[in-house]
């Protein structure tokens, strides 16, 4: 009996051990991260923030977090990236809020028309719409977003007939990003067709689509200097998008860690909307290199396009008044934002 005592004691001492152990570990703890996203692995958001987020939390943590990182939607499609940070197949994932529409409403706004003209700007005035409206905040109540942002400035990108005023839309078959482009492209005359931004080289390969409207940098990045013959920049509106963790994961990490993460997602929108600019410039320049025709709209025709497109506004406004969302405030606010 005694000497079964002594090795329940000794057994009930090492667990203890190694409870103390694991608990010092968990203060410091090492952590594998997965993250997520639909771009290429050459695109300028992978290597200049993803990439550097990556090294800056393996540096600063030293070496105690580690980021793995799965472009081209290897983890899933690009509507499928919020849920894949949802239930945790990945811990962080980045896409387009609207690839599954409905979701978030409010956060749709930079989605409506001229609201900004880079994507710097607009990234600047989502995540400030974010930090001041608990509404968008409980849009993404079941992530713990690190940063919000937004594409480039979409421009009309054709195939085979440039688009310089109102008319030439007419009856045209334009791939649209977005449920509001929808209604925008409908108000200008044009079909819009819904789909995701990999779908663009096919779609006006084959004929699917007569136009798309996408940023610049899709130029490069999706080889579209192969399909496409004309781009008419109108800066007539900007994705939203997401950087978002699972919340699991992002509770499960050290307090040191979580500091680092979070004083990296402090400027991961600038940074982000930063690269995505310098891509759209790299895509205009690679345009003018293939002999794509840059079409720049007088400012007499943006402000047609702008009259035309007014009610698509009103109605999206009346259309989150009506669900007791503060569609008017945030619509102000973020054109306060985007004058300034």
């Amino acid at each position: 009996m005694k000497v079964k005592s002594v090795k329940l004691g000794f057994l009930i001492a090492l667990f203890l051990l190694l409870t103390a152990c694991s608990s010092s570990d968990a203060s410091g703890s090492e952590a594998n991260l997965s993250f997520s996203h639909f771009w290429p692995s050459h695109h300028i958001v992978q290597t200049d923030v993803i990439e550097k987020l990556q090294t800056t939390l393996d540096e600063e943590s030293d070496g105690n977090m580690k980021l793995e990182i799965y472009p081209t939607g290897q983890l899933g499609a690009p509507d499928e990236q919020y849920n894949l940070a949802v239930d945790g197949t990945a811990d962080i994932s980045l896409s387009v809020h609207g690839y599954t529409p409905g979701i978030y409403p409010l956060t749709s706004v930079s989605d409506l028309p001229f609201i900004s003209t880079s994507s710097e700007d607009g990234s600047k005035i989502m995540q400030t719409l974010y930090d001041e409206f608990p509404e968008i905040q409980a849009e993404h109540d079941d992530v713990h977003p690190l940063w919000l942002f937004t594409g480039e400035p979409n421009q009309i990108l054709s195939a085979s007939k440039p688009v310089k005023s109102l008319k030439d839309l007419k009856g045209l078959k334009v791939r649209s990003p977005s449920t509001q482009m929808n209604a925008a492209l409908e108000a200008l005359g044009a079909v819009p067709v819904s789909m995701p931004v990999n779908d663009i080289y096919e779609s006006l390969n084959k004929g699917v689509i007569d136009a798309a409207m996408a940023g610049v940098s899709t130029i490069n990045d999706m080889k579209l200097y192969e399909v496409v013959d004309y781009i008419t920049i109108t800066n007539i509106s900007s994705s939203s998008m997401f950087t978002v963790m699972n919340k699991d994961s992002y509770a499960s990490l050290s307090d040191d860690n979580k500091e680092i993460l979070n004083k990296f997602a402090t400027t991961g929108a600038v940074e982000t909307g930063k690269a995505l600019d310098a891509g759209g410039q790299a895509g205009l320049d690679k345009a003018k290199e293939e002999g794509i025709e840059i079409i720049e709209l007088s400012d007499d025709e943006i402000a047609r396009w702008t009259d035309v497109v007014n009610p698509v506004i009103k109605s999206w406004i009346k259309e989150m008044e009506d669900k007791g969302l503060p569609g008017q405030a945030i619509y102000d606010r973020a054109k306060e934002l985007g004058s300034n």
